[in-house]
């Protein structure tokens, strides 16, 4: 497949762009990948966050034009720029994420689709699970109250069984009393 841009030359780089839910892919031989900036990636380096962020934002016009803001905001608790936060990919303070949030808002919602996290569900998951436990425990306790009951009553009627010598019922009496020990 040739490049796209120059159309002479084997194609060997593949590069994607989707900003705003449009997506646009472009094939493009060595030479044009590297004109255009895109080529050129050793993957035996190992990688910097902080130049990685730093390469992201610096076509900042052309990826995320809100960015081209002429503006220098500067943190009022540490003294960090907006500038330096690119450089660096770290803030200087709990400050600078509201000093910087107009920013970076919308730069969270272009990786990862939103800006705030909802978790995954696990604290909804473990209150289910919760009060499933403790609604079985509460039925095996009222279920052992009424065995307890039961077998106190059975064995009330054994003794009176016994009293009025009535061998056959106590003997009956006795089977499920057995049983209900088990």
């Amino acid at each position: 497949m040739l490049c796209d841009n120059c159309g002479e030359n084997e194609a060997n780089v593949r590069y994607t762009q989707i900003i705003n839910g449009v997506k646009k892919e472009m094939r493009l031989c060595e030479k044009c990948s590297k004109e255009l900036g895109i080529g050129g990636l050793d993957f035996n380096m190992p990688i910097n966050l902080s130049s990685f962020l730093g390469d992201f934002f610096e076509d900042e016009k052309e990826f995320l034009p809100s960015f081209g803001v002429p503006e220098k905001l500067i943190c009022s608790n540490c003294g960090m720029t907006y500038d330096d936060f690119v450089n660096t990919g770290k803030f200087g303070c709990e400050n600078c994420y509201e000093v910087f949030s107009d920013r970076i808002d919308k730069i969270i919602k272009n990786i990862h689709g939103g800006n705030r996290h909802i978790g995954r569900g696990i604290l909804q998951d473990n209150k289910q699970k919760t009060e499933n436990i403790n609604t079985n425990i509460k039925g095996k306790i009222v279920e052992e109250k009424q065995q307890n009951t039961k077998l106190n009553e059975l064995k009330e009627s054994l003794k009176e069984a016994i009293k009025e010598e009535r061998y056959e019922d106590a003997a009956k009496l006795r089977d499920e009393i057995k049983k209900l020990e088990k």
